[in-house]
């Protein structure tokens, strides 16, 4: 039912940027896929996904396929803590598991949410995330662009409502790597750990674990229980994951130093740290 929503919303907006402006052909903007290695064994890898934009993108859409032998095949995503403030960025599994479309949308109403603008430099975007079969054949996959019959190939929307471009996407790869098999078991219970460094400045990772999809919520308060930042609040997959606070609160303001805590909730679970924060 969401992604039906999401779906309908998303083509309304690509049937109407050509009717409101143009499209940009001569634009820089570019979307990077990363490359991977894996080793007989290992069950999952983590392929990184940069956008390069010269303005504010508000909307995007980037059909994928992984050409693959059937052993690596699309698991879910994670968006990185420039897109975490936007209303959506989802991934839309196909049935065989190798072909993913990703949409996400700044503002679907309520409080604006700044865009997207790397400033012509590459910036992360979100990591895809993928499953592999201990006894994989594949030797090189290749990550590259598609045309959905639904919501059409990569595109960018501005902020205006009227922009939109055609970027230019450079494919990835996952390589299967020479040497001994690794097997990387996943995790049996939701765990939240320590973050690291502890006092830290001017950033820390917080880690956490997942044994099954479960949809969390992780935010940063102050010693009066007031939410300074949300850092995840979203459907993950089984996994570990590390989400890095820079300092900042939820309008990218520096906070002062202090005790401050982070709280996560998934499912049954909710758990509170402290941490400590030296300028």
């Amino acid at each position: 039912m969401r992604y039906g929503l999401l779906l309908g919303m998303a083509l309304s907006v690509l049937l109407s940027i050509p009717a409101m402006g143009v499209t940009v052909a001569d634009s820089p903007d570019s979307i990077i896929i990363g490359n991977a290695s894996v080793s007989p064994g290992q069950t999952q890898v983590t392929v990184p996904v940069y956008f390069v934009t010269s303005g504010d993108v508000t909307f995007y859409n980037l059909p994928l396929r992984v050409e693959a032998a059937g052993d690596i095949k699309f698991q879910g995503h994670q968006t990185s803590a420039a897109l975490q403030p936007w209303d959506d960025s989802w991934q839309g599994l196909g049935s065989d598991g190798v072909t993913a479309n990703h949409m996400g949308f700044a503002d679907l109403g309520g409080d604006d949410n700044s865009g997207f603008n790397t400033a012509r430099r590459r910036v992360e975007a979100f990591d895809l995330i993928f499953s592999v079969d201990k006894a994989i054949k594949t030797r090189r996959a290749e990550i590259i662009a598609k045309v959905d019959e639904r919501t059409g190939g990569p595109l960018f929307g501005y902020s205006d409502g009227i922009k939109s471009v055609a970027p230019v996407v450079v494919g990835g790869s996952i390589v299967l790597a020479a040497g001994p098999a690794t097997f990387e078991p996943l995790p049996t219970e939701i765990a939240l750990n320590q973050n690291y460094p502890n006092p830290f400045n001017p950033s820390t990772e917080i880690e956490f674990a997942l044994p099954g999809e479960s949809f969390v919520n992780l935010s940063i308060f102050n010693i009066l229980g007031q939410e300074v930042k949300s850092l995840v609040s979203e459907t993950k997959q089984a996994g570990i994951y590390k989400v890095t606070w820079d300092g900042t609160n939820n309008e990218d303001q520096a906070v002062p130093s202090g005790t401050y805590f982070y709280r996560m909730d998934a499912g049954d679970f909710s758990q509170a740290m402290k941490m400590a924060l030296l300028k």
